[in-house]
């Protein structure tokens, strides 16, 4: 309950931000093809313009962009509050704190909505890290909310290429957060390389050439639909493949598949603590995580399978081979790289 107490109000101060954002007007140093650089005050913003006012208080009038210097989105426009309104979450993120580094993000896109339309405005790189955050937070639900609501659409027609990778991925997670599996799975299907040939023998498809960090995400999610089919067997594969590729690239994603891996150990219908096999490969799994992440940072349920797990003894030659016949001399040594001349002795 607290959790989507949590959701609800964060998705509520994103929803509510133009009628109850706390900044009336922002302070801005505009650079304009025609008529230098006023400084003053932007109090509102379109998909035309912005109301520009050049003292405090007194009401503006809107300025067409195509006025203001600079190509596409990156207009000269210049926000006095920026540094110090984006410091304390920003701190929170590069703290790993996300689930805070959400809230704090949050306050920034609701405090000042009155400038979210701006291209490469703070505000909007707040809304985007909002949804960064709940995703690395695991709070897809929250997330999802967020990217349904009209507001999101900013993070798309105002930030510039840099973060439109990052946010394609959001929607993924987004997606994951509605429970939308059918929607994941076909949107997921469209980075998967085409199934023929020699690839139709694969369990799982394979995706398309991407950076090591995305394809995991890409597999663990494909994992969670796979999951969500009772297709354990190609989940499970897919959450290694995770993890393989995260490590190096993203930890916090290696840790969330080996996480889920273990899970799916575990609710193997055939998992027993007699059998061996199964128990070996979760303890194997288990082992990693500890030295990797620490044992602590593990759920409790899983934290007794952190041990190595036993090595497997192939049996000795000799047991292997028929056994020789009792009276039987022994087989002649060999030696070993003989020099000629002494072979043609014998």
């Amino acid at each position: 309950m607290k959790r989507f107490t949590t959701s609800f109000t964060l998705v509520l101060a994103t929803l509510t931000s133009t009628a109850f954002g706390q900044v009336k007007e922002t302070a801005a140093f505009l650079s304009l093809n025609e008529g230098g650089n006023p400084q003053g005050y932007v109090q509102g913003a379109n998909a035309q313009g912005i109301i520009f006012s050049s003292a405090q208080g007194r009401p503006g009038q809107l300025l067409p962009y195509a006025k203001i210097k600079g190509e596409g989105l990156d207009k000269l426009i210049r926000f006095e509050e920026r540094v110090e309104a984006l410091g304390e979450p920003r701190a929170l993120f590069a703290a790993g704190d996300y689930a805070a580094a959400a809230t704090a993000f949050g306050d920034v896109a609701r405090n000042y909505a009155i400038i979210l339309s701006v291209p490469q405005s703070f505000a909007a790189e707040a809304l985007f890290y909002q949804m960064e955050s709940l995703k690395r937070s695991g709070n897809y639900a929250a997330l999802a909310q967020i990217m349904e609501a009209p507001v999101s659409k900013v993070v798309e027609t105002n930030l510039g290429e840099r973060y439109q990778k990052l946010h394609e991925f959001q929607k993924l997670w987004a997606k994951l957060g509605a429970n939308d599996m059918d929607g994941l799975k076909a949107a997921i299907a469209t980075y998967e390389e085409p199934v023929v040939g020699d690839a139709k023998l694969l369990s799982t498809p394979n995706f398309k050439k991407r950076p090591p960090a995305e394809l995991a995400q890409l597999a663990y999610l494909r994992a969670k639909v796979y999951d969500a089919a009772d297709e354990s067997a190609k989940a499970l594969e897919d959450y290694y493949r995770a993890f393989t590729l995260a490590s190096g690239n993203d930890d916090l994603m290696a840790k969330l598949a080996m996480g889920a891996a273990m899970v799916s150990h575990k609710k193997d219908p055939r998992f027993s603590p007699d059998n061996a096999r199964l128990v070996s490969q979760l303890q194997g799994l288990a082992y990693l995580y500890s030295k990797r992440f620490g044992k602590d940072t593990m759920p409790e349920e899983f934290q007794e399978f952190a041990v190595r797990p036993p090595m497997v003894r192939l049996a000795p030659a000799a047991e292997a081979a028929p056994a020789a016949e009792e009276g039987a001399a022994p087989a002649p040594e060999e030696k070993a790289d003989a020099p000629a001349d002494e072979a043609k002795k014998e």
